[in-house]
């Protein structure tokens, strides 16, 4: 966020809120070097100026520097490659057969060792790959990516001419030309998942997904929090991106599934919803479906990863049940956050970070 974007938030929150320039100032401030590590622009967008906030609560909040080293304490450097590379996440999961989308081709320069997908070298290969597949729709992303970064959803070719997601059609030596298999390890081919018929009615027909974080315990894994994420418009994935997509987050209640809050947009442009915005039906009273199953099958797969003891887990909720898109790290915090309305640095965080510094003293 831009200098002149700061100041005209803090002015605004002046005049709204009646909290003076060098409160927000020295609030800021502390935050920034205090244990939190709020930038400027996350004390805004969490609105942690507002005085319902007591100091401690307003220290439970995690910026994306905290967010940096609460990973680096948690996760082993040699074990966050499961996390970047979904390659490896993959057969990793397929290994203990767990449900993910099936991979169907995989764009790259390099010979990747995995069995199953056609393996892709060169933009003569991926063409007629995209002409002969009866896999499709498809779904497009990196090997090593993140945010919904150069994803592309391929609904159907049709006379050469690829129908994207968004509605765009593109030819195909076009799209190809914006795929690069020497950055990120390549491109996956994988399909494309079709959501719960329950949400259909609901948000329309695009996959939505909840962002679920784990934490190992000496007992085993523990989930922390979880939210619903829904795309909205033209949108192709459920990415929030700070409130910049439109997207639309929800906090999931972690009993029994129920939607306890849903909004889009960050601070002073945060909306509370009661509807999804394209298809007018109402959020009201609703649990997500599967959720249960869910909730097992990220506690079971977490065990796989004994050695990154904080995982972000993306869990969709499609028409087969609940399936595994990937495991991240430096998951997103702000989002839960944003939604929840608190900081996540509560008792229990506090508490698995105390036992992280315990295993890692020598």
């Amino acid at each position: 966020m831009s200098i002149s974007l700061l100041i005209a938030e803090a002015l605004r929150t002046r005049r709204e809120f009646d909290i003076s320039l060098w409160r927000q100032f020295w609030q800021a401030v502390s935050l920034r070097y205090g244990s939190s590590k709020l930038d400027p622009w996350e004390y805004f967008f969490f609105q942690v100026f507002l005085d319902r906030y007591s100091p401690e609560e307003k220290s439970r909040f995690v910026g994306w520097r905290r967010e940096i080293q609460l990973d680096r304490l948690a996760n082993a450097q040699d074990a966050r490659d499961p996390a970047n590379n979904k390659l490896v996440c993959h057969t990793l999961l397929a290994k203990h057969g767990l449900p993910q989308a099936k991979i169907t081709g995989i764009y790259c320069e390099a010979d990747p060792g995995i069995r199953g997908p056609a393996i892709l070298n060169d933009p003569d290969r991926v063409a007629m790959f995209l002409c002969n597949t009866d896999h499709y729709p498809l779904f497009v992303k990196p090997v090593r990516g993140a945010h919904g970064k150069q994803t592309y959803a391929l609904q159907d070719l049709i006379k050469d001419e690829l129908i994207l997601g968004s509605g765009e059609r593109l030819g195909m030596t076009d799209f190809i030309a914006r795929l690069d298999p020497s950055r990120k390890n390549g491109i996956l081919f994988q399909e494309l998942l079709n959501t719960s018929p329950d949400l259909e009615t609901i948000c329309g027909p695009r996959l939505t997904s909840m962002r679920i974080i784990i934490t190992m315990t000496p007992t085993g894994p523990e989930i922390l929090s979880a939210v619903w994420r829904v795309p909205t418009g033209t949108n192709i994935t459920d990415n929030f991106d700070c409130g910049r997509s439109g997207n639309i987050i929800a906090d999931i209640e972690l009993a029994n599934g129920h939607l306890q809050r849903i909004v889009r947009g960050i601070g002073w442009k945060i909306i509370p919803l009661d509807r999804h915005p394209d298809t007018g039906s109402t959020f009201n009273g609703l649990s997500l479906p599967d959720w249960q199953e869910a909730r097992a099958l990220c506690l079971e797969a977490a065990k796989l990863f004994p050695n990154l003891r904080l995982q972000h887990w993306d869990i969709a909720l499609t028409d087969r049940g609940p399936v595994i898109l990937e495991i991240n790290v430096e998951g997103g915090m702000r989002t839960h956050q944003i939604v929840q309305q608190r900081g996540i640095y509560g008792a229990r965080l506090q508490q698995a970070c105390k036992s992280l510094k315990a295993l890692n003293e020598p």
